[in-house]
């Protein structure tokens, strides 16, 4: 095969930034997207990370997305999707690695389309280029390698495939199917953070919808012309040459005008949808754990259920709006062009104030009837996680016992929403029949078929635009009331106090041996917010390397309080708590929460619907590397799981979970200690993580979490 030409890797390599200019690569990045303006503070390099350290790269990246208040995601690529990704993969950077040298550089990629992606150089000027070159900058250390072997082994062969053709894709793809490179990071805005202008900006929405508004005024106009046309020349009596192509080309112009529409209005949809949709996922992974413990999953349930709807019916009645407005404002113009002006102007602002009225009153019925909806919803969960229990000791003459009351009362609450919407449905067919009636006496007077075409015209516009604001009414009700119910959501995702990704300006070693001071705790007081007296009140301590420790103490003495503080999952009211010396504060939340970890009691803890080496390593790193899962099955099989993974046909990859493999109640115990095993953090601690194990397996796994851990908090009862 021939050799990479000057047109595929050494064109992107030579974009590319220096190892010593990341940060400055990432600032300039994060402000050309638009994410962020300024960082708070200067970012420098760790002096100990390496170019080829793609572990202690990945954690000064997530270090600079703190400061700059942004995420940097790391993601993976096969050899035969490269190109996939290629025209999707913005911004983004991208390690990497020349052929013949030990020399690692970083590709900025600012924007990506199918065919080409423009990269920013480093003396900050955009460049475009085809995206098969950066498939070849990618792979090109691995090409060199696989060519050498084709050309080895296939002699005469190998130079009649060219590089660049799919026959050399194939051929590498073959060669090498499970290669996997982990060099490409993300950039993305956190959800919450972003400002409505920087938003607005990014997104393109104001041009957008700028456009829509356009589009619906032409609508509206071309309705108009084509009735004016209509009564000025048919029903007049005149028909100058032309008029009928004039009509037809006012007919067909409806077309493209309502198909630009839809197709604006479908892609603002996507955007703010989007944009919505990850607003709500940030916040609800930022709720406080008390209050989601204190709402109950019920509430949550509703809550999720109210965002979809949410979502649905605000961008439907925003987009009704536009058209709404407009036809606000055209249909009494319209109206006073034609016969019996003043009648038809009053008659319609008068359906339209009773309209709102309408809407209003739904409003609050509507909200009535929702509460009642979501007690339901609530009693419902709280039966169903209780079912077991309720079959052994409630009766059975119990076991609905207030259900019809519930139910009556819900119906009694839908009775006045039901006839707010019939009212809301009904008012502007009213209005029309009421409107034909005040123009009968121009009719009968000889008014011109002008003016009588144009009051045809106007009514039939005015009732659709008052169909439009009832429908846009109940929407918006609906809308509103939903509102109500995600908003903590939607709030939390703007809740410093729960984030997750706080800023942290030290990345601190590991611990140099045992005897080091590694957790130091002074008066911490902590209290629940619905309770007065404090759960932790001038607790003190310290935690050294190496150290066994055994927490013990009743049911509500504030041991899982006390984990959930040292984990990191909350914040004390006052004292002092400090990680090797540095506070919560100053290391940050995510170097804070990678240094101690917890497992928590295990209905607290889960199982996702993914593969077992995805629930083992989500903490680690996903995609994992071959020596992360080979450690993986190593600790499973010192944690008694290896006759697991030989029962699984799929191994670390088979799907575990709700909608995979069933897990036993000690093989999930099992799986939870050995993710928190993998972190390979500095403080492990197990809250009663042991109850479900027999004695043989126990004595098992205590030699294993005893032989890993490098410090160790049990936590159990007396």
């Amino acid at each position: 095969m021939t050799a990479l030409t000057a047109q595929e890797f050494p064109e992107a390599f030579s974009t590319a930034w220096p190892f010593e200019r990341l940060s400055d690569a990432v600032l300039l990045l994060a402000r050309r997207t638009g994410f962020v303006a300024e960082p708070r503070e200067a970012l420098a390099l760790d002096r100990q990370m390496a170019p080829h350290d793609i572990a202690g790269i990945h954690r000064w990246f997530q270090y600079a997305a703190d400061a700059l208040q942004v995420e940097m995601q790391l993601v993976s690529s096969r050899y035969e999707d490269v190109d996939g990704l290629a025209s999707q993969c913005a911004p983004a950077i991208i390690r990497l690695k020349a052929p013949t040298a030990d020399e690692y550089r970083f590709l900025v990629i600012l924007r990506t389309d199918p065919k080409h992606f423009t990269v920013l150089l480093p003396d900050g000027r955009e460049q475009t280029l085809p995206v098969p070159s950066l498939r070849a900058a990618r792979f090109a250390a691995f090409e060199e390698e696989t060519d050498t072997w084709l050309a080895k082994h296939l002699g005469p062969l190998a130079a009649r495939v060219e590089r660049g053709s799919q026959e050399a894709v194939r051929l590498r793809a073959e060669f090498r199917s499970d290669l996997t490179l982990t060099n490409c990071w993300l950039l993305r805005p956190v959800p919450g953070r972003t400002s409505l202008k920087t938003l607005l900006k990014r997104e393109r929405i104001l041009p957008k919808l700028g456009a829509l508004l356009t589009v619906h005024g032409a609508l509206a106009l071309v309705a108009v012309l084509m009735w004016m046309n209509l009564g000025t020349n048919a029903l007049a009596g005149h028909k100058p040459d032309g008029w009928h192509v004039a009509w037809g080309l006012l007919v067909l112009l409806q077309v493209p005008l309502m198909s630009r529409g839809e197709f604006l209005q479908s892609l603002l949809g996507l955007l703010l949808g989007r944009q919505f949709k990850q607003h709500l996922l940030h916040g609800a992974f930022r709720m406080d754990p008390d209050v989601v413990r204190q709402q109950g999953s019920g509430a949550l349930l509703s809550a999720v259920f109210e965002s979809e709807s949410m979502e649905m019916l605000a961008l439907e009645t925003g987009f009704q709006a536009f058209a709404m407005i407009i036809n606000l404002i055209l249909v009494p113009l319209v109206l006073l062009a034609g016969a019996a002006p003043t009648a038809q102007v009053g008659l319609f602002l008068g359906f339209a104030v009773f309209i709102v009225a309408l809407a209003s009153w739904h409003l609050r019925a509507r909200e009535r009837w929702t509460r009642a909806r979501q007690s339901l919803t609530q009693d419902l969960v709280e039966k169903l996680s209780g079912q077991r229990t309720r079959l052994a000791q409630q009766p059975r003459s119990l076991w609905h016992a207030g259900e019809d009351q519930q139910l009556a009362a819900y119906a009694r609450l839908s009775r006045p929403m039901d006839a707010a919407r019939l009212w809301l449905v009904y008012a502007a067919r009213a209005w029309f029949v009421l409107a034909l009636a005040v123009l009968g006496p121009a009719l009968v007077s000889g008014a011109s078929p002008g003016l009588v075409a144009t009051s045809v015209g106007g009514l039939l516009l005015g009732w659709g635009t008052l169909q439009q604001l009832g429908q846009g009414g109940l929407t918006a009700g609906s809308a509103v009331v939903a509102w109500r119910s995600i908003a903590s959501l939607f709030r939390a995702a703007r809740n410093e106090q729960t984030s997750t990704g706080e800023r942290g300006g030290i990345i601190l070693d590991k611990p140099s041996g045992t005897g080091e001071v590694v957790v130091q705790a002074r008066d911490l007081v902590f209290r629940h917010p619905s309770r007065v007296r404090p759960v932790l009140d001038g607790c003190s301590f310290k935690i050294l390397a190496g150290d066994r420790i055994l927490l013990q103490g009743v049911s509500g003495g504030g041991k899982t309080t006390l984990a959930a503080l040292l984990a990191g999952l909350r914040r004390q009211d006052s004292g002092l708590l400090l990680l090797r010396g540095v506070d919560r504060a100053t290391l940050g939340d995510r170097e804070f929460r990678e240094r101690i970890v917890l497992v928590p009691q295990f209905h607290e803890n889960h199982i996702f619907a993914a593969s077992l080496g995805f629930n083992l390593l989500m903490g680690r790193r996903w995609p994992a590397d071959p020596a992360d899962l080979a450690e993986a099955r190593t600790v499973c099989e010192e944690l008694g799981l290896g006759t697991l993974l030989e029962r699984m046909p799929g191994g670390l990859n088979e799907m575990v979970g709700d909608a995979g493999w069933q897990l036993s109640h000690g093989e999930k115990s099992r799986v939870f200690l050995a993710r928190a095993l993998l972190q390979d953090a500095d403080v492990i601690i197990l809250d009663e993580s042991f109850a479900a194990l027999d004695p043989d397996t126990l004595g098992k796994v205590m030699a294993c979490v005893d032989a890993r851990a490098r410090t160790l908090m049990l936590i159990a009862h007396p």
